[in-house]
C-alpha cells in the first residue's frame, strides 16, 4: 500500500505535465550554476583551510540532503488536509499518507542531488565514489529523522493550522545553525561545541568525508543517528496514531 501511494503521490505531482522529471534534475542543475556565480565569484566563498575544492561543490554535498530532509517534513505536514477527502472515504492506515508524502519528497530531492554529484566534475571536482555506501547510510539515517518529524507534524496540523506558516521559519533557522554554508571551524571558539548539539551537523559532516574524502565507512555520528532517527520513526509513528482517530473533527 505504500508503494501505491507513492506512486499515486509522483502522478499527482506530475499530472499534466510532460516534462515533470526532466525538470526534477534541470532544477537542481540550475541552482548549481546560480550557487557557483554567487559564492564563487560575487561573495567569493572559500572551503575550510586545507582543502582544494571549489565552494559550490563543498556546498553542493550537503545542501541537497537538507532540501531531502526539509521537504520530507513539510510535505508530511501537508498530507493530512491535502487526503481528506481520501481518509473521511476509505479505511486506510492513515500514518502511511504522511509516510507516502515524506518519501516521496526525499525521493525525488535524493534524484535531485545525484545529478548534482554527476554534474561536480564540470567544476573540477573528483568524487570520491568509493564513499557511495556509506553516504547512503548516512542519507538512510537523514530520512529517519526526517519521517519521525514529520509524522509528529502531521499529527499536529490537524489541530494547529498555524504550523504549516511557522513550520518553514524553524526549519529556516535550523538550517542556518547548520553547517552548510559554513564550516564549524569558522565558528568562534566559545561557540565550537555548540554545532555538536544539532542533530544534522553531524550528518553533513560525514556525507563530505565520504563524497570528497572517500571514507569507506560512516562517521560516528550517522551511527548514532542511525538509532535516534530510529527511534524519531517509531516514536513519531506512535504520537500520530494517538492522535489520528479525531483528524475528521478537525479537517
Amino acid at each position: 500500500m505504500l508503494i501505491e501511494l507513492i506512486r499515486r503521490d509522483l502522478r499527482t505531482r506530475f499530472v499534466g505535465s510532460r516534462s515533470g522529471w526532466l525538470w526534477t534534475v534541470l532544477t537542481p542543475l540550475m541552482l548549481l550554476g546560480v550557487y557557483a556565480v554567487v559564492f564563487g565569484v560575487i561573495f567569493r566563498a572559500r572551503v575550510p583551510e586545507g582543502m582544494d575544492i571549489p565552494f559550490v561543490a563543498w556546498l553542493a554535498i550537503a545542501m541537497w540532503p537538507w532540501l531531502a530532509f526539509q521537504d520530507a517534513i513539510l510535505r508530511a505536514t501537508a498530507s493530512m488536509p491535502e487526503h481528506a477527502n481520501l481518509i473521511a472515504k476509505v479505511a486506510l492506515p492513515r500514518e502511511l499518507l504522511a509516510l507516502s508524502n515524506a518519501t516521496t519528497a526525499f525521493l525525488l530531492q535524493c534524484l535531485g542531488y545525484l545529478a548534482v554529484l554527476l554534474a561536480l566534475p564540470l567544476f573540477g571536482v573528483d568524487l570520491t565514489w568509493r564513499g557511495l555506501p556509506a553516504a547512503l547510510v548516512t542519507l538512510a539515517a537523514l530520512y529517519g529523522l526526517a519521517a519521525g518529524l514529520g509524522f509528529i507534524a502531521a499529527g499536529l496540523r490537524p489541530f494547529f493550522r498555524d504550523l504549516e506558516t511557522l513550520l518553514p521559519t524553524l526549519l529556516m533557522f535550523w538550517f542556518f545553525l547548520t553547517p552548510i554554508l559554513y564550516a564549524p571551524q569558522m565558528l568562534p571558539e566559545n561557540w565550537q561545541d555548540l554545532w555538536l548539539l544539532n542533530p544534522v551537523a553531524g550528518l553533513m559532516n560525514d556525507l563530505r568525508a565520504a563524497l570528497l574524502e572517500g571514507a569507506l565507512l560512516p562517521g560516528r555520528s550517522t551511527w548514532i543517528m542511525l538509532a535516534v532517527g530510529g527511534g524519531a520513526f517509531l516514536l513519531g509513528r506512535s504520537f500520530f496514531r494517538r492522535l489520528a482517530p479525531y483528524f475528521e473533527d478537525y479537517l
